[in-house]
């Protein structure tokens, strides 16, 4: 001990002689955060966990993925807020998948072209009407280009890896205009920006009532491209466009229009902007890396629960949530409640079995990572739970958290639905759709853990642990907003109000 800590300690010392002895016994308080902490028994336990299962606390391929300040992931930000990608220029990428929402838009079911006030996102986007036409919760874009398995949450989006005779590995991407398991000539190279190709074909979603005739989504796509550009059908079309300035500094060319805006150029630069969110710096990758401080002892308890099985006194968690990420990139039913207008013409949403009808399909929504589940509230397919309690309530009773939602009026119980007059319309067929997704649940490998109240709250606690410190910091995600001094190629930007 060097002479400068040495003091410091006699006078802490001398200090806790000082006090009254009812004082001296009250625990002092924890070193500031970075300073080495002393293991516990649970420390150990997790250290333990975490050489079973391989875990180092960083998430692999981070430092390969593009940056904000890269000039392509710009102009991709510029395309993201613009709603001139918007087939009526009246709805942005942005308006269901905002930075300040944690990269969703904070409600159940989300609200695209027949928005009552286009600029207005998150919880206060209301429907023409009332007229909910989209089946689907809002995924976040955040760590989207981590993924390589699938994207959206019947994976219909996807890479296929086959394997030839010799061993040989190759792969390709499956899009709906391929069709399931079959190549998509006009993919992009990453899902990220693949998946940039499929918001802006679809009526409810982004194009509306536009490119009337356009029969293809590669029509529909081709018109975007031109209206961006300023040529072709679309010349004309945008009443303000300096889009080719900005794609010829992006792309650092001196290319014509024709030849530098193409769909493709656009969805890489909105792929580069959405892989640019790498948002895994979280208290648990911390800690997995060595910092034993960066956990509560209720977060450690949340932990040890989240990777114990179930027959081991666990809840399991691991079996679907594992890895760095916390997702296997699987499939699964978990019977989360049914309701809204789904997508069969019984409103049932069957999630992948409406692309793969294999029976383990049935209901089936790919597994999605829960780094930054904190912040992508309400959760399920459909937006069901508004709650990481109700959710952790879900698997160790599922019946009857399910039970419990139709009791809260279904649909007519959710924030966004309360008000409005059409709730009870997406309550149609509900029961009955949930009680059959409950049943093939009750085939499945399922097993509910059976937690106590103290332990769904450790592990609520642990989930909060799995946030990325920029994610929940509202200053530190604005660099992935435009501000007043970046380029507005076309003064059709997203201006969000809440």
């Amino acid at each position: 001990m060097n002479n400068a800590n040495f003091l410091r300690a006699m006078a802490l010392v001398t200090a806790v002689a000082s006090l009254p002895i009812a004082a001296q016994h009250k625990p002092l308080p924890p070193p500031p955060p970075g300073q080495p902490q002393p293991n516990s028994a649970l420390d150990d336990e997790l250290s333990q966990i975490m050489r079973a299962r391989g875990i180092t606390g960083r998430v692999a391929g981070a430092q390969q993925l593009p940056r904000i300040s890269d000039p392509i992931a710009q102009l991709g930000m510029q395309l993201f807020f613009s709603k001139a990608l918007g087939g009526e220029k009246s709805v942005a990428c942005a308006s269901c998948h905002d930075p300040r929402l944690g990269g969703a838009d904070g409600l159940s079911l989300p609200i695209g072209t027949n928005a009552v006030e286009s600029d207005v996102i998150g919880p206060g986007r209301q429907a023409v009407d009332d007229d909910i036409n989209i089946p689907r919760n809002s995924p976040t874009i955040f760590n989207t280009g981590f993924a390589n398995n699938a994207l959206f949450w019947d994976g219909r989006v996807q890479r296929v890896t086959i394997t030839d005779d010799q061993g040989n590995e190759s792969s390709f991407i499956s899009t709906p205009d391929s069709g399931f398991n079959q190549p998509d000539v006009n993919a992009a190279d990453s899902l990220v920006a693949t998946l940039s190709r499929f918001p802006v074909t679809s009526r409810e979603e982004m194009r509306g009532e536009a490119f009337e005739s356009a029969e293809t989504n590669e029509q529909v796509r081709s018109h975007l491209a031109q209206r961006i550009g300023d040529y072709g059908d679309e010349a004309g079309g945008l009443a303000t466009n300096d889009w080719l300035q900005a794609f010829r500094e992006a792309f650092n060319s001196q290319a014509d229009a024709q030849t530098l805006i193409t769909f493709d150029s656009i969805a890489f630069a909105l792929g580069q902007y959405q892989a640019s969110f790498v948002m895994v710096d979280t208290d648990w990758h911390r800690y997995a890396r060595g910092d034993r401080g960066a956990l509560s002892v209720q977060q450690k308890r949340g932990a040890k629960l989240f990777f114990t099985p179930v027959a081991e006194g666990g809840a399991g968690c691991v079996g679907c949530h594992s890895g760095e990420r916390f997702t296997n990139d699987g499939f699964f039913n978990l019977a989360f409640p049914q309701y809204g207008i789904g997508t069969q013409d019984n409103q049932a949403d069957i999630g992948r079995a409406a692309i793969d009808p294999s029976p383990r399909n049935q209901f089936a929504f790919r597994v999605p990572s829960l780094i930054n589940v904190a912040l992508t509230a309400p959760y399920g397919h459909a937006g069901a739970y508004e709650s990481l309690e109700q959710v952790v309530n879900h698997y160790s009773n599922p019946e009857l958290t399910v039970e419990q939602f139709f009791q809260r009026g279904g649909a007519c119980g959710l924030k966004q639905f309360s008000l409005t007059a059409q709730c009870d319309t997406l309550n149609l067929q509900a029961r009955e759709n949930s009680e059959a997704a409950l049943a093939l649940l009750r085939q499945s490998p399922f097993v509910a853990a059976n937690l106590a109240p103290q332990q769904k709250q450790d592990l609520v606690a642990f989930l909060h642990a799995l946030t990325d410190k920029c994610a929940k910091d509202q200053q530190c995600v604005r660099r992935w907003v435009p501000n007043r001094r970046t380029p507005d190629p076309d003064n059709l930007r997203l201006h969000a109000q809440r």
